[in-house]
């Protein structure tokens, strides 16, 4: 008899109490939150997620920018402005500070029907670029009214390079 009491006692016990909760997921941060994607990092910026990635090459190198909606699966977006200027510091956070403008890539680097005024690819040039050195590249640009600020911390050329020759 003692063993039925026990039994029933666990048993409803067991049974009265609700599940244990489920940690919650850890919040991501954004705007100084960047993440990869092959040879990208992406920083979020709703409602945009803006990439930056380094073309290295004998005859100079260049920093690219691409615009994607954030709530799409890579989907280009092209953005009504004209060019935007970066502040990119070397060694993240140790060495001076260059300004650089961005500027549309040319045409056949873009998607088809991108107008005059509208783009989603941004290039500029750096030719005093060291591909081994790390890089903070920060701007502030106003699209549409709204405030868009992108920051990549620890961005190393070479790692993040879609070209190299």
């Amino acid at each position: 008899m003692n063993r039925l009491v026990v039994c029933t006692v666990i048993v409803i016990a067991g049974c009265g109490l609700p599940p244990p909760a489920a940690p919650a997921p850890p919040k991501q941060e954004h705007g100084d939150h960047s993440h990869e994607r092959d040879k990208m990092m992406i920083a979020d910026a709703e409602p945009y997620h803006i990439l930056l990635t380094a073309h290295l090459s004998k005859s100079g190198h260049e920093l690219d920018v691409f615009f994607e909606m954030a709530d799409t699966a890579r989907v280009p977006v092209a953005i009504q402005i004209e060019s935007f200027v970066a502040e990119v510091q070397i060694r993240a956070g140790e060495g001076g500070i260059k300004r650089v403008e961005f500027r549309p890539a040319p045409a056949d680097e873009r998607p088809a029907g991108e107008g005059p005024g509208r783009c989603s690819h941004f290039v500029a040039t750096v030719p005093w670029l060291d591909p081994d050195v790390p890089l903070r590249v920060t701007f502030e640009i106003t699209v549409d009214g709204n405030n868009v600020s992108a920051r990549w911390n620890d961005f190393i050329p070479r790692k993040y390079a879609h070209h190299q020759d």
